[in-house]
């Protein structure tokens, strides 16, 4: 597995076909896993980054504390170690969150902007404590456990998408809790999105931009509550925004609908 030592930790990396990059940014949970439904198809018209951020997957967990800028800025010494200068950048469920920071810190390293499985400028009270639910429940049962791994997937998922699945879900979320992420990083990331403010640098953000989000989104909602600011806040206040709704999806469209989902992004990307 190919690595790189990226401020002072190992990265894992790996590419995927040829002709203009996409950097995709792994979320709270799957890391790099999250796009395996997408990936394939996307390889097959650019060359797709897919990456393990600090702290989760195959790349180094050091004892530290966690925070969005620190990804961000793991994600620009990347780009540069493997010399992309500049790409399309593309982070789904935290990820989004991510790549909105990046973006806002990095301009000029970001050709197109992508955001999917929801898009959030600022938490409202109910995403809140969703996410101090999961900390939590990981807290008490371990991130590993089926404890936690039953509150991911009933939020993550629309409810027919789960009758159909049974508990075949279950135990694959359960599985890749236990690969991909630890206590302590899974905590600090919920705190990350819950501290998160990030409508005063909208303006900054000048890449086309296309936020996407499942209508049954219950956790990155397409309206948040008065307090917040959910992905039609994000896409309306982008200088070069839109918003792609899938219509059968809850917040893990990349699953429920990962054909669309190749396609709304290979539609934006060469439009």
């Amino acid at each position: 597995m190919p690595t790189v030592e990226v401020n002072g930790v190992d990265i894992w990396y790996r590419f995927s076909g040829e002709g203009e990059t996409v950097v995709q940014i792994g979320g709270a949970v799957s890391a790099h896993e999250g796009y395996e439904t997408i990936t394939p198809g996307l390889s097959q018209h650019y060359r797709v980054l897919d990456y393990d951020h600090r702290g989760y997957g195959l790349s180094s967990r050091p004892d530290q504390h966690y925070t969005l800028e620190v990804w961000s800025a793991d994600l620009a010494a990347l780009m540069e170690l493997l010399e992309v200068e500049k790409a399309h950048i593309h982070g789904g469920s935290m990820g989004s969150f991510i790549a909105l920071d990046f973006a806002a810190s990095y301009p000029q390293k970001v050709d197109k902007l992508l955001m999917g499985a929801g898009a959030v400028a600022k938490c409202d009270a109910m995403g809140v404590h969703m996410f101090r639910i999961w900390q939590d429940v990981a807290s008490a049962y371990g991130v590993a456990s089926e404890e936690l791994a039953r509150e991911l997937l009933t939020k993550a998922f629309a409810r027919p998408f789960l009758d159909e699945m049974g508990d075949e879900i279950l135990m694959a979320t359960k599985d890749v809790l236990a690969r991909n992420t630890e206590l302590s990083v899974f905590i600090d990331a919920c705190q990350a999105m819950i501290d998160t403010d990030v409508r005063d640098v909208l303006a900054r953000v000048t890449a086309p931009a296309l936020v996407m989000v499942g209508r049954h989104d219950i956790l990155t909602p397409i309206d948040a509550g008065p307090g917040g600011a959910g992905a039609r806040y994000v896409a309306e206040n982008l200088p070069n925004g839109r918003m792609e709704v899938f219509e059968h999806s809850g917040h893990a469209h990349y699953v429920e609908e990962a054909e669309r989902s190749i396609e709304v992004i290979l539609e934006f990307l060469a439009g």
